[in-house]
């Protein structure tokens, strides 16, 4: 997490080639993008939100990129808690 001035939450993606062919790197990307699109009302304005996909993305289902967010979200906004432009 980073803090911006967009007024708005944003998303960077980095999936490499170990993710796996281009077709696999790209549907991991479109499901990444998709449950950030999704989550984006729940996030802080001021925050961007920068990803790196594992090999393990690229197998894994809908859901389960959606928990493994949701849990890395709840992780991250305790740990900035009270720190000087972290958290909400």
């Amino acid at each position: 997490m980073l803090p911006n001035s967009v007024g708005r939450p944003r998303l960077g993606l980095s999936v490499s080639k170990k993710v796996g062919t281009a077709v696999k790197r790209n549907g991991v990307r479109r499901r990444l993008k998709e449950i950030f699109r999704s989550s984006s009302v729940g996030l802080p304005a001021d925050l961007d939100f920068v990803i790196s996909a594992r090999p393990s993305a690229a197998e894994a289902s809908f859901e389960e990129l959606n928990e493994e967010f949701i849990r890395a979200w709840r992780r991250l906004s305790k740990s900035s808690v009270g720190e000087p432009g972290g958290g909400s």
